[in-house]
């Protein structure tokens, strides 16, 4: 993700967090966060109103598939009152969507989101979100003990870490196996387990 991309990834996700509180599905939640997140990763600046951005998501992945216009069980209008954009701005968003990432009509966002490569990195970003970043170290992080440059910098040397200990694993099992219980040895024998 780009600098660019950051606050545009915070802003739209308020925006889709919200919705998904008033109209619940979990299956189009599931489909619109991972294209927000392939979006994300395209380091494409999506420039404009993170509220059209979201609402072009939703219309988008929500039409996937579909002859239906528009999202199921939802008037335009009531749509656009949600997120404060226009019809036009949400099907010209969606139209972006769509282009930046590749789909048409036979094509749905669970197929793309399998054609997308997932790299070790990828998978120790998502280890260290779940067993470090959105754990205990995000309360003091909201309470402004660690600037936001300070949580990138450990959430990114952590994932650096990961991915490089993922990539042992894979490539020389028995020399991570070595290092891995060595390293238990010297720094985690007091550790809870």
């Amino acid at each position: 993700m780009t600098a660019t991309n950051e606050p545009m990834d915070k802003a739209c996700q308020e925006f889709l967090d919200a919705f998904f509180v008033k109209h619940p599905d979990n299956d189009l939640r599931d489909r619109v966060g991972q294209a927000l997140a392939m979006l994300l990763n395209r380091n494409t600046a999506l420039r404009g109103a993170p509220s059209g951005w979201a609402a072009g998501i939703v219309y988008a992945v929500a039409n996937r598939g579909q002859r239906a216009c528009g999202v199921l069980g939802m008037l335009n209008a009531d749509f656009e009152r949600f997120f404060g954009v226009s019809m036009s701005t949400v099907r010209k968003r969606a139209a972006q969507v769509e282009q930046e990432l590749d789909l048409d009509a036979s094509l749905s966002i669970d197929d793309l989101a399998q054609r997308e490569e997932f790299s070790l990195r990828d998978e120790a970003n998502a280890i260290c979100a779940y067993a470090f970043r959105n754990g205990p170290i995000e309360d003091i992080h909201a309470d402004g003990r660690i600037s936001d440059p300070e949580m990138k910098h450990l959430m990114t040397k952590a994932s650096e870490s990961l991915a490089k200990l993922l990539t042992r694993k894979q490539e020389t099992p028995a020399e991570y196996d070595r290092f891995i219980r060595d390293y238990h040895r010297k720094y985690c024998r007091r550790w809870e387990r």
